[in-house]
């Protein structure tokens, strides 16, 4: 299993909420139709690949189902979104940047590609975190990102005897980005689980489950300037993870 410590909740979050796409609606409308928020942002894909980073978290969860989530990134109000894709699109650009990359979320529009999506606030000041996230692109010694990359490379190729990286607290590269950059402002985003272990999974459970947390260290005084107790929206256009071939005509998600 996959070492984690359970929230004292009894109750999810109710400031987590669903909003449920419209019909033919593509994430870039969702999320414009939600007013364009900067956050984290989750998503879940339904490649090969993305299929086995969503079944990897499945020891997170008290079910033991695979995920909704396979990545994650900062996303800012201009629709950019800084994240460290699994798989690179120039492999020579990992060095230098750290294997920081910045996207469009309109290069991730697509519901069936990416029928999962979800936004999510730990802070008022997220441009503040999307700075920090910037700056780790420079900052290798601050967190090895390709080290981990290579490590989730080698479980999702099945390559030689590469098993979970989880069970190796070896956090997705994604989520280590959105981890760090918030931890650089003084915010945890994984309470349950150890921050070299982050996963997209994890910051979804944070934000339903340890509500309380949150709640508890404000009171107590112990909050940094900008964090809340954290709140989201959510879309979810495939609850069971599946793969999605390209040759197929035709794609059946839950409703």
């Amino acid at each position: 299993m996959i070492p984690n410590r359970e929230s004292d909740a009894t109750r999810s979050n109710e400031a987590l909420k669903s909003v449920a796409p419209q019909d033919g609606e593509g994430n870039l409308a969702w999320w414009q139709r939600q007013g364009g928020p900067a956050g984290v942002l989750l998503l879940g894909g339904t490649s090969v690949v993305d299929f086995r980073l969503r079944v990897a978290q499945s020891g997170l969860r008290n079910d033991l189902t695979p995920s909704y989530w396979s990545s994650c990134g900062l996303l800012g109000t201009d629709g950019r979104l800084l994240t460290v894709p699994l798989q690179p699109a120039d492999i020579s650009d990992v060095p230098r940047t750290n294997a920081v990359r910045t996207l469009s979320l309109a290069e991730l529009d697509d519901p069936v590609r990416w029928p999962n999506i979800a936004i999510l606030h730990f802070t008022t000041d997220d441009d503040s975190v999307i700075r920090e996230a910037g700056r780790l692109a420079d900052r290798r010694t601050v967190i090895d990102l390709p080290e981990l990359l290579l490590a989730w490379l080698a479980y999702a190729w099945a390559a030689a005897d590469a098993d979970n990286p989880l069970l190796h607290s070896k956090g997705i590269p994604s989520a280590a980005l959105v981890a760090a950059a918030h931890a650089l402002v003084g915010i945890e985003v994984t309470p349950g689980l150890s921050s070299a272990a982050s996963c997209p999974e994890a910051i979804w459970q944070a934000v339903k489950w340890w509500h309380e947390y949150y709640l508890e260290t404000e009171q107590l005084g112990g909050g940094q300037p900008g964090r809340v107790v954290p709140t989201g929206i959510h879309g979810l256009r495939q609850r069971a993870a599946a793969i999605f071939d390209p040759a197929d005509t035709q794609l059946t998600v839950a409703p």
